[in-house]
């Protein structure tokens, strides 16, 4: 093996995490998303690893239903976030912290707790500024007009404004490996 391809290693073991993911296997997506988490964590981009291997993992604890969890790691990540906003105003900042808002609007609104979910869609749109939040502005909507939103059009929504980052299309299934059973990083 390669020095490039062992200081990437992450990139499989994440991708391995999308492929389980895709197949509903969310608990095993998990395993690999933290393994990735871990191993990237000294690599020159980290930054961006970190975000993309985050938004995995909480698209599988969304989809095993654990919004609690979800709402947890955005506001972890919120906080942190939030600390650096002085030093970054870029785009790639704003988008990153308002879908963090969306993505915690989501959960609230899966669970029913409309005034959570119209505050975190507000700060989505406030955060990112003049950047488009299309999915944040619709449910915003829908919310404040006092519409009842079925878990059926909340995912509807999520496809149509292409929320999930694990989708068919955004997986390399032929550079994908696979963890061997005794690295768990839980």
């Amino acid at each position: 093996m390669s020095s490039t391809t062992t200081s990437n290693l992450h990139l499989h073991v994440a991708e391995q995490g999308k492929v389980l993911a895709l197949k509903n296997d969310h608990k095993e997506a998990l395993r690999h998303y933290k393994e990735a988490l871990r191993m990237c964590q000294n690599d020159a981009n980290s930054e961006v690893f970190l975000q993309h291997y985050s938004l995995c993992a909480m698209e599988s604890l969304e989809r095993m239903q654990a919004f609690e969890d979800v709402i947890a790691f955005c506001d972890k990540s919120i906080d942190f976030l939030t600390e650096k906003k002085t030093e970054r105003t870029d785009e790639l900042f704003r988008k990153y912290l308002a879908s963090l808002w969306e993505r915690k609007g989501i959960q609230y609104t899966f669970l029913e707790d409309k005034q959570a979910a119209v505050f975190a869609f507000g700060q989505a749109l406030k955060e990112a500024e003049d950047l488009l939040m299309p999915l944040s502005k619709e449910m915003l909507s829908w919310l404040q007009r006092g519409y009842t939103i079925t878990d059926k059009q909340i995912r509807d929504l999520q496809n149509k404004h292409s929320y999930f980052t694990v989708r068919k299309e955004n997986v390399n299934e032929k550079i994908a490996i696979q963890l061997p059973e005794m690295i768990n990083p839980f």
